[in-house]
């Protein structure tokens, strides 16, 4: 699933909150690039994945609506780039987290 497809139907928190949207480094430069052109308050900052990738929870898409926290910066988002915007479950994508490293 991408998030062109998430989209088309409203989403709960605790749906949402299992899943995560990821990304290319060069979606989110552009995403990043977008959100800095039009100034919100609130920015959403991807989290670097182990295999290059970038990831934002999805439990953000909650606040994309009139009147959420991200409605300013996601309205300006080009929909076309979302299909390149895969959701997948959490539990597959927290394998993926860097991990600190362990002090000896």
């Amino acid at each position: 699933m991408t998030l062109a497809d998430l989209i088309k139907q409203p989403i709960s928190y605790e749906t949402a909150k299992n899943l995560a949207l990821v990304f290319s480094s060069e979606l989110a430069a552009k995403f990043s690039a977008i959100q800095d052109e039009h100034g919100s308050r609130f920015v959403a900052i991807p989290v670097d994945l182990t295999d290059g990738r970038k990831m934002l929870s999805a439990d953000l898409l909650t606040e994309v609506g009139p009147g959420g926290l991200y409605a300013q910066g996601f309205a300006h988002l080009p929909a076309e780039l979302f299909p390149a915007v895969e959701v997948l479950p959490m539990s597959q994508v927290i394998p993926l987290l860097p991990q600190p490293e362990e002090e000896i």
